[in-house]
């Protein structure tokens, strides 16, 4: 039976997610995933099912709660979509500092993890896998698989950013490193409805996350080390982020 521990790291809630069988003398793949880990919280059950079954290696995944999404999660600060909202955002890099040296070395030592980059995931959904993007850039050796489930391509000069583009925020200066992908996979996901009913930039949902795919595939992902999924159906709910981290989970870990 799939347990599930909670521990208080560096000021956040962690839910530590255990497969069955769960034996501390070896050592697991590891998946942090953002929002507590909500994606995979909602399939519990079949993701107990598929390990058991050994249609998947057992993992462990561990949801970071945030304590501000719309801070953590985002680049840099940008204008608000509403009128009568301030700017914010901008503090992506001191929670991926934090998650790095504090939240992955306390679940090192505490649990049967392989904390080599070859076994450790990133993921998130929404805001969360923008955040698990930037990731990708700023901790390359931490991590080399990406879980990215209809992330906010559409934050502002984030699809900029993406193209190679030098942008300007708060005086800071960001532009895109070059990142040696030969030992990285990366599975993204878009839902061809998500902006549909939006009158703000999120309209642009699908289209802008068509072309950040193309960006990041120009980094040089083999076609075998890069997955883009979409469904006629997908909205903007955990509804589908649940059953696409699934497949992620079938194409990076299935047997």
């Amino acid at each position: 039976m799939i347990q599930i521990k909670n521990e208080y790291i560096a000021n956040f809630k962690v839910s530590v997610i255990l497969p069955t069988g769960y034996d501390p003398h070896k050592h697991y793949r590891t998946i942090y995933l953002q929002d507590g880990g909500n994606a995979a919280k909602q399939a519990l059950n079949y993701i107990d099912h598929l390990i058991i079954s050994e249609q998947i290696e057992p993992v462990i995944i561990i949801g970071v709660h945030p304590n501000n999404r719309e801070e953590d999660y985002t680049p840099w600060q940008a204008a608000a979509l509403q009128e009568n909202q301030s700017s914010s955002g901008g503090k992506a890099a001191e929670y991926l500092h934090l998650l790095v040296n504090e939240i992955k070395p306390f679940i090192d030592k505490h649990y049967a993890t392989n904390p080599s980059a070859e076994y450790t995931a990133i993921g998130g959904c929404s805001f969360g896998g923008l955040v698990s993007i930037f990731a990708s850039y700023y901790y390359p050796e931490i991590f080399h698989h990406y879980i990215i489930l209809s992330a906010s391509f559409w934050y502002e000069d984030v699809l900029n950013f993406l193209q190679g583009k030098e942008i300007t925020h708060q005086g800071k200066t960001f532009k895109k490193p070059n990142i040696d992908r030969s030992m990285h996979k990366m599975y993204l996901y878009v839902g061809e409805l998500e902006g549909i009913h939006r009158d703000s930039v999120q309209k642009h949902m699908v289209e802008y996350t068509k072309q950040a795919v193309h960006a990041i595939k120009q980094e040089g992902f083999s076609d075998a080390n890069l997955l883009f999924e979409t469904t006629a159906e997908g909205t903007h709910d955990v509804y589908f982020f649940s059953p696409y981290f699934i497949r992620s989970l079938f194409w990076l870990y299935g047997n």
